[in-house]
């Protein structure tokens, strides 16, 4: 059903000097395409008076409020260090910016990445472990058909553990319905069955006691089974765990396409503005993908002024001019000649999803003429750029400590095209990125100034 078109701000920020700027948000429907045409259609007037454009995309989540309440943090925050450092305006003219975030469909029950319950023992029929597995059964049968639909929920629904021979035939489903080609980040095959059924066994792990916003409900991978030693073999496969596998792949796919069918067609048109309009694309976790889908996919006149990605939930190679064990362009090579100034990206070791669970559920199959690198647990090959850092940008990258801000500045004219902060380590007394969801911070906010101010 169609949900009624946002027109207008949804908010409005006040900034220094006693003005203020609007906030609109943008709806995409899983299909990528525009929900929200009249907003959009505001938004592409208020272009003729903007200097600067700030376009945001969350993670996997489509809670409404969870998401506004990100950009309103987000942006407040920077509004308040500009004001608190006297940033100077970036032109030579009054600076008029416009803030633009994108709420797209990905799931209420988001794992790994932020908010979800931990799901351990047999499932209360009435509580939220009931209703998230629920919602990943409709995200993983969404594009099957119908035979193949009530044989994949025949095998799992209700159930905690499957046999050996009923986890092989899931398994097929999902790899012929979810990952039937390449990955488009780092052209990686798609696993095999023995592969996935590899990776479902080693995220069978323990849940976790605390769970938090950056956990989700992934435990700690690699204990084969949940609470104790591993289960028989027959009895070892919870369905459960390849749901979350292939809600992951699905939400990977959805955020590709948002960014190429939905937000690229409004970039491109900001692109081709004159007088021309400074782009800032900020992107959080699959929101990455949404913003990188969206400048690759889009015919621009000119390029985006700047790009922001906050723990990336991408392959650590997309951006290289060549993968690994492909010789091919990462999916996002294209991009670095599309942005004026380097790539920021930021990587923690503090962020559990990114560094123990990413690399799993995104694997591919074995590379063959690198024996063992591409097993289950290959950080190299199928790490996250949020969780390790970018990967073949020889000459092109260089790595640094945060910056605190008012203490110093990022190496923006020193020729990197990708500038990879490392938000897991400690500086000025704090850890800047203490897990995946904590990327709403002052060392952050001072790392969008870097990139966009003009002294």
């Amino acid at each position: 059903m169609q949900e009624t078109a946002m027109a207008g701000p949804f908010q409005t920020l006040p900034i220094s000097g006693g003005a203020s700027v609007d906030l609109y948000l943008l709806r995409y429907g899983k299909d990528g395409l525009l929900r929200s045409p009249a907003a959009e259609a505001e938004v592409e007037e208020r272009l003729a008076k903007a200097t600067d454009v700030y376009f945001f995309a969350h993670g996997w989540n489509n809670i409404f409020a969870k998401a506004l309440d990100r950009y309103r943090n987000f942006a407040a925050g920077y509004i308040a260090q500009r004001a608190e450092f006297r940033i100077a305006d970036p032109g030579p003219g009054p600076y008029r910016p416009l803030l633009v975030g994108a709420i797209w469909p990905s799931t209420s029950f988001v794992m790994p990445w932020e908010t979800g319950p931990v799901i351990a023992g047999p499932p209360d029929p009435d509580g939220p472990a009931a209703a998230e597995q629920e919602e990943l059964l409709a995200l993983a049968t969404a594009e099957m058909n119908a035979d193949e639909d009530r044989a994949f929920v025949d095998a799992v629904d209700g159930r905690t553990a499957v046999d050996k021979m009923t986890a092989e035939k899931v398994a097929a489903i999902v790899l012929r319905n979810l990952r039937a080609t390449t990955d488009p980040d780092d052209g990686s095959a798609p696993p095999d069955v023995a592969g996935l059924l590899d990776i479902w066994t080693e995220l069978g792990g323990e849940p976790m006691p605390e769970p938090s916003e950056d956990l989700g409900s992934f435990g700690p991978v690699g204990s084969g089974g949940r609470g104790g030693p591993p289960a028989p073999a027959g009895v070892g496969y919870d369905p459960r765990d390849i749901l979350r596998v292939a809600s992951v792949w699905q939400m990977k796919a959805r955020a590709g396409v948002v960014g190429a069918k939905g937000v690229a067609p409004l970039v491109e048109r900001i692109l081709h503005r004159d007088p021309p309009v400074r782009l800032h694309l900020i992107g959080h976790s699959f929101g990455a993908r949404v913003v990188l889908s969206a400048l690759s996919a889009a015919a621009a006149g000119r390029s985006a002024h700047s790009m922001l990605l906050l723990q990336p939930a991408v392959n650590r190679w997309c951006l290289a001019p060549k993968v690994v064990g492909t010789g091919q362009p990462g999916g996002y090579h294209s991009v670095l000649a599309k942005v004026e100034q380097p790539i920021l990206t930021t990587f923690s070791s503090s962020d559990k999803p990114l560094t123990n669970v990413f690399h799993l559920a995104m694997r591919g199959r074995n590379l063959g003429e690198q024996p063992e690198t591409a097993a289950v647990g290959d950080t190299y090959r199928y790490g996250a750029l949020g969780g390790f850092g970018p990967l073949g940008l020889d000459g092109q990258s260089t790595t640094c400590d945060a910056v605190a801000p008012g203490k110093g500045h990022y190496p923006l004219a020193e020729g990197a095209r990708v500038i990879a902060m490392k938000g897991g380590a400690e500086v000025d007394g704090e850890v800047p990125i203490r897990g995946h969801g904590e990327i709403s911070n002052r060392f952050t906010w001072w790392a969008l100034h870097d990139l966009t101010r003009g002294d």
